[in-house]
């Protein structure tokens, strides 16, 4: 059985971007612009994967249940149960039900620290392992992303973008109980990125980007933006910063 149901969603999610860069000027050599475009792409993929994982938990937490009650109007998402032999399920059976699809939409304004934009995602994720007694539920997916007039604002200047992309959740592992393992344990988030520069020191120029996020089991996943290495706090709240970056 298929609902349809709004809620608090997560993530995942691959961007493509679009930029207009105040600070990328005459005085701003290239190689500078290229790190702020990096920086900026690990703090919109920081922030999908926050709410990637944030789904997650609302599946775990309080039960089956519990998760899909009161969403919230800018969520929408469709679930189906299925057994080990793939039947689908009229509802979730604790002793039965082997796996989990999840089709999920947001759309809506977003913000954290320094940085906000308008933002549109869709995932496609299944949740497996859930048969029996689990010790470990995995994930894995799908998902695109747009965000519109992405405005970044720190010591380096304003930076404003348009973004677009895919992205891949491949096996990442939870632990179950999910109170005593509150992060990942293991698997990847790749996504790839298309940034387009405007207003840049060589004029409008576009770049691809490359981003990988694996997880440790701790509070901290390290994401890669071409090789340059970031750090994203998974415990970051809403609205707060949730990056160090550990290349610069």
């Amino acid at each position: 059985m298929k609902r349809r149901l709004a809620y608090g969603l997560l993530a995942l999610s691959v961007v493509s971007l679009a930029a207009c860069s105040e600070t990328a000027g005459p005085d701003r050599s290239y190689s500078q612009v290229k790190s702020l475009v990096a920086l900026d792409v690990a703090m919109v993929s920081a922030d999908a994967l926050i709410d990637d994982l944030a789904e997650l938990q609302l599946t775990f937490v309080g039960g089956l249940g519990g998760a899909f009650a009161a969403p919230p109007p800018d969520r929408t998402r469709t679930v189906t149960f299925y057994d080990a032999a793939g039947n689908e399920q009229e509802a979730h059976d604790g002793a039965t039900t082997a796996s989990i699809h999840i089709v999920s939409e947001f759309s809506g304004k977003m913000g954290r620290g320094n940085w906000s934009g308008s933002v549109s995602r869709e995932r496609d994720m299944t949740i497996s392992g859930l048969e029996g007694d689990e010790t470990t539920r995995i994930a894995n997916g799908t998902g695109n992303s747009t965000v519109s007039r992405s405005r970044h604002n720190d010591e380096d200047g304003d930076r404003s973008y348009d973004m677009s992309g895919t992205s891949l959740i491949t096996d990442v592992v939870h632990g179950v109980p999910r109170d005593e393992n509150p992060y990942p344990l293991s698997g990847t988030v790749t996504r790839d990125v298309t940034v387009v520069v405007v207003n840049g020191p060589n004029g409008d120029v576009t770049r691809n980007k490359h981003v990988v996020i694996t997880f440790d089991g701790t509070q901290f996943a390290t994401l890669s933006v071409d090789g340059e290495s970031f750090e994203v706090d998974l415990s970051t709240r809403h609205g707060r910063h949730p990056l160090r970056n550990r290349g610069r």
